[in-house]
């Protein structure tokens, strides 16, 4: 019995795409410190209107990415991965650097649709690490899967940090940005352009190393640009081999082995089957079924993130905790530093002792009661520090912290558990880019509507004045607890035989064999 062999998972590509994946998360969180700032400056709406016009403003990009997330999975799945990977990261530089000059509401709006239209990588760059890792192991294949959240944990360290720290840097650092001319005028004109401006450029980095060192993973994708004149040679020889033979009356298309009186079937060397799957032969049952849940977990994900600024920022009196910008980006850098532990140190040794689904469910479990409890920090401020002092932001810090902390190291191991578990349930590998497409529209409608409903529940809550204000304040922590209940019930409905393996390696494996080993796994299945 032949001992199978442990491939070493290919790093120097991985560490290509994770590059290329780091750049993105910090245009996206970038504009989350200021962007209630932004809209107060639009001065379009009161104060308890603010949270709905945040809500459309980030809800835009998922509504775009929702328009043509498909379009670029099933694109990269013909073209190849690479090139619509770099197309992504031109999208991501030319809006991010508009989105820095918006001097209006409607301009923004414009500018952040324009970066979900553009870019549909994240499910491009999922199909490129299964693709890479196919042939691997399970507890590998999580590995390699595990570096993307990764990278999108280091990006949301860098990205809250630039925007909580280079928003209006004229009056922030008047030492430094204070008498440099028409570059001081244009800052004082468009206070938010700077960290937009170094988030490009971190992108641009990621685009260039992108051009000059990543390679192409899809296999199919590969072997029409690299042999399509060796299949033409070979058909050329297969024909003049089977006119000459066919002259012998004896001649079969079946091969007999005299000795055993076996039959045998010549299988063709070069795999002939090019065209990918359509949308509904790769969208199978247990496909749906895991990607309705990751909708709904990137619904209640989302929620939640678009409550964080709306809730740290707003105002004591209007039940929040009167956080300035640069305290929301020192608190969302702090949730990616954890976000690096969670992947690095705590996923690993879960997922081992219970598995990726049974993890994936219990955390879901955890995060209803986790929503439910955020309306306890605004609470903190009356604890009295170790100063006997009350009303101070000690106690709210560590509250605050403490959330923060189970927050995201749940939404990590649900990301990455999802990440995995929509790759195993793939039914074919030329499948890839349309499935983890789909996944992420469905991940992308939610993420439309969640910042809007979000909003719009905040700000109506607040401003219904009939409820009693310690009913209004908490009515959105219940709305996200009941969509954390709903997601944990569809999870429970995921049948794990249907995503313990890669489904799509048998694929791999038989495009890639010859006829020898194609008849020994046949006659291995058969026992």
């Amino acid at each position: 019995m032949n001992q199978k062999i442990t491939k070493p998972l290919p790093y120097k590509q991985l560490a290509v795409i994770c590059i290329c994946r780091f750049a993105e998360p910090i245009c996206f969180t970038v504009i989350f410190p200021f962007i209630v700032q932004m809209v107060r400056d639009f001065k379009i709406a009161d104060e308890k209107g603010v949270g709905y016009y945040v809500g459309l403003i980030t809800s835009c990009f998922a509504l775009a990415q929702l328009l043509t997330g498909i379009h670029w999975g099933m694109l990269s799945d013909r073209i190849g991965r690479r090139p619509v990977i770099l197309q992504g990261l031109v999208g991501t530089i030319s809006s991010i650097l508009l989105f820095g000059l918006s001097k209006s509401f409607i301009w923004a709006l414009l500018s952040r649709s324009l970066c979900g239209l553009l870019n549909g990588n994240i499910g491009v760059l999922k199909s490129m690490v299964s693709e890479l890792t196919i042939d691997h192991l399970p507890h590998q294949r999580a590995q390699a899967f595990s570096l993307l959240p990764l990278m999108y944990g280091l990006g949301s360290i860098i990205g809250p940090m630039l925007g909580g720290f280079l928003s209006h840097p004229v009056t922030s650092y008047p030492g430094v940005f204070g008498d440099l001319g028409a570059l001081t005028d244009f800052l004082t004109e468009y206070p938010y352009f700077l960290p937009c401006f170094i988030s490009a450029f971190i992108c641009i980095l990621g685009l260039v190393f992108g051009i000059f060192h990543l390679q192409e993973t899809h296999v199919v994708h590969h072997e029409k640009k690299h042999d399509s004149n060796e299949d033409e040679e070979e058909a050329l020889l297969a024909s003049q081999q089977q006119s000459n033979q066919s002259k012998d009356p004896h001649y079969s298309t079946f091969q007999t082995n005299s000795s055993t009186g076996t039959v045998k079937v010549q299988h063709s060397p070069t795999p002939t089957l090019h065209s990918p799957p359509t949308l509904r032969e790769s969208l199978t049952p247990s496909v749906m079924a895991i990607c309705i849940a990751y909708g709904f977990f990137a619904l209640q994900a989302v929620f939640m993130d678009e409550l964080f600024p709306l809730y740290t920022a707003s105002s004591r009196e209007n039940g929040g905790l009167g956080f300035s910008p640069n305290e929301i980006g020192i608190a969302l850098s702090f949730a990616g530093v954890i976000t690096l532990v969670g992947q690095l140190l705590v996923l690993p040794v879960l997922t081992k002792k219970y598995g990726l689904l049974r993890l994936f469910q219990m955390v879901l479990f955890i995060c209803i009661f986790l929503y439910l409890s955020q309306g306890i920090i605004r609470t903190l401020y009356y604890v009295p520090d170790f100063h006997g002092e009350t009303n101070t932001k000690f106690w709210v810090w560590v509250g605050l912290l403490v959330s923060l902390t189970v927050k995201t190291i749940g939404h990590t191991i649900c990301f990455t558990g999802c990440t995995i578990l929509v790759n195993n349930a793939c039914p074919r590998v030329d499948a890839l880019g349309a499935v983890n497409g789909f996944s992420q529209c469905c991940a992308s409608a939610m993420r439309a509507i969640g910042p809007a409903i979000c909003g719009a529940v905040w700000s109506l809550s607040l401003s219904s004045t009939v409820i009693p204000y310690q009913i209004r304040i908490n009515i959105t922590f219940v709305v996200l607890a009941a969509i954390g209940t709903i997601t944990f019930v569809l999870s429970k409905r995921l049948d794990a035989n249907d995503y313990e393996t890669a489904h799509a390696r048998e694929e791999v494996v038989h495009i890639k064999q010859d006829d020898q080993t194609s008849e020994e796994a046949s006659s291995s299945r058969s026992h």
